[in-house]
């Protein structure tokens, strides 16, 4: 291997291998950050979901949001209706109270929908949840997707840390997999970037959240000019809140408030979700977590070029098994405390076919997501 091409894949893997190990130290300390006490009077709350064409999943989704424990008399479940074609709609109505006198108050479940004539290019989800969040009564806004569940402690264990001194919290999300190969490998990719955000977070170093899991004071969305899309925008929302303010964002690691979802269905689906994901990257504002996404793809495409030409090339291998070993072991420092932490450990004999997976998908992803065309249910990004 040239010497100025086994520089750059040092540099490139050294700084992988210490952005990681530093978010792995940060996820210690949010690890270790102890619960706040429940407040005296608990404040009212919107959960705001976003739906289109999830027919299959809406019920589950209200059933476990129904059955999370908070007073119902501050508690309201907000379903954005985003132009349907499935019955998406006819199930949320069956799910709202009947209105008739009950022993044990129901929870307000409200039917949203949205104009398509106020729709812009583009901002098909964030104007979901700010359409949302404008119909919310709650002092605080939970959100999450309508193909998740969520625990029954999940509102309180958010809430509580939602406070007008930290008024952003992100939570977990983990994927369910049943032990099936593609499932296990997105599993396991999931919760290392559960833990890096978690961890950027806990450096004071805030990158990216998922918008499955976030709770934030309707303050703060009221302070930004960009409102209401900014606030469907939670990366953005996080980053405002931690750079441009004085107060703090934080992350909830309680295991009994992490969000469950299904993974991707297949290889091509994961490719187009990961890119939605990567969508935003080169769009944030701020220029240090812009740089330390960038700098989690660019350790990726450097070995997956080494990779690729070493498979031609012997004298290019052993360098390039070298990088790749360091990156795996940084990965590890970082994914295996948080599959123990958060109940899925057994994750961890996957880590090889998760590394191999992530080596050719984080540069194409990256690439489609920043320069192709990315879609969200059936409709351009921009």
């Amino acid at each position: 291997m040239p010497t100025f091409v086994l520089i750059i894949l040092a540099v490139v893997v050294v700084g992988y291998v210490l952005q990681v190990a530093a978010a792995a130290l940060g996820f210690v300390r949010v690890r270790q950050t102890s619960s706040p006490p429940s407040p005296d009077s608990w404040p009212s709350v919107s959960v705001v979901v976003p739906a289109r064409n999830e027919a299959n999943g809406i019920d589950a989704c209200l059933e476990s949001l129904r059955s999370c424990k908070y007073p119902t008399d501050r508690y309201e479940i907000i379903v954005v209706n985003d132009r349907s074609t499935d019955g998406t709609a006819a199930r949320v109505k069956e799910r709202q109270p009947a209105g008739h006198a009950s022993s044990r108050p129901e929870v307000s479940v409200r039917l949203v929908e949205m104009d398509a004539s106020k729709d812009r290019p583009g901002g098909h989800k964030p104007a979901v949840v700010a359409r949302g969040v404008s119909a919310a009564d709650g002092d605080v806004i939970l959100t999450t997707d309508a193909d998740c569940t969520v625990p029954s402690g999940w509102v309180r264990s958010m809430v509580k840390r939602c406070t007008p001194e930290t008024p952003f919290v992100a939570g977990p999300v983990q994927y369910t997999h049943d032990n099936r190969f593609l499932p296990r490998l997105q599993a396991l990719e999931l919760m290392g970037l559960v833990a890096y955000g978690a961890g950027t977070l806990g450096l004071g170093l805030p990158t990216f959240c998922n918008s499955a899991n976030v709770a934030y004071r309707r303050e703060v969305i009221d302070a930004r000019t960009e409102a209401p899309d900014g606030a469907a925008q939670d990366e953005m929302l996080l980053q405002h809140v931690a750079y441009e303010t004085d107060r703090q964002v934080s992350f909830n690691s309680d295991p009994d408030a992490c969000v469950c979802t299904e993974p991707a269905p297949s290889f091509s689906e994961y490719i187009k979700q990961q890119a939605r994901w990567a969508h935003m990257g080169l769009r944030y504002p701020f220029a240090l977590p812009r740089a330390l996404v960038v700098g989690l793809w660019s350790a990726h495409a450097v070995l997956l070029v080494a990779a690729v030409v070493a498979l031609f090339i012997p004298t290019w291998r052993q360098p390039t098994l070298v990088a790749f070993l360091g990156k795996m072991g940084a990965d590890a420092l970082l994914a295996v405390p948080a599959t123990r932490h958060f109940g899925q450990g057994n994750l961890s004999r996957s880590a090889v076919p998760t590394e191999l997976l992530l080596l050719v998908a984080v540069p194409i992803v990256g690439l489609l997501g920043s320069f192709g065309a990315v879609e969200w249910k059936g409709r351009e990004l921009k």
